[in-house]
């Protein structure tokens, strides 16, 4: 009798321990090819006529990476889905205004070491910011860019 019980706790045991104790890992919140993007903060300067986005790009690579952002194609989605291109773009200590016309924003990513990314578009209105999308050239293959969405609510 006692074997028998034995037996028929034994597989029940392992179910419910194998259920408890294993945790899937969750997937990691804006990690695309190797980098991850933080969110700082978001709020409106100069009286709430231009909106500030504050990332941190985080590189998880072993080797220094060239980090090519376009700008052009970098934008601020607002609530009601319209996009909004940026007044400048300062990674670090590059900026990139839109008067400059200058495609690209060219900056080397340290492995773990977090980088400001800071987005201002100019003539804001009283909507809210919904996503970030920030695209940006693979580290494996040249001329293919991956877009990012960074969800700013």
């Amino acid at each position: 009798m006692r074997k028998c019980v034995y037996f028929l706790l034994l597989p029940l045991a392992i179910l419910f321990s194998s259920s408890i104790f294993a945790q899937e890992p969750e997937p990691e919140k804006n990690i695309k090819d190797d980098i991850q993007v933080d969110v700082k903060s978001v709020r409106t300067i100069a009286g709430g006529d231009t909106l500030s986005v504050e990332l941190f790009m985080i590189s998880y690579q072993t080797n220094p990476r060239e980090f090519k952002l376009n700008t052009y194609a970098t934008q601020v989605v607002d609530e009601e889905g319209q996009k909004h291109l940026f007044s400048t773009i300062k990674m670090g200590r590059v900026q990139v205004r839109l008067a400059d016309r200058q495609n690209y924003l060219h900056y080397l990513l340290e492995e773990n070491v977090p980088v400001p990314l800071v987005i201002q578009i100019g003539g804001w209105q009283e909507k809210k910011p919904r996503k970030a999308l920030l695209v940006f050239e693979d580290s494996t293959e040249e001329g293919l860019f991956i877009t990012q969405e960074v969800d700013l609510l």
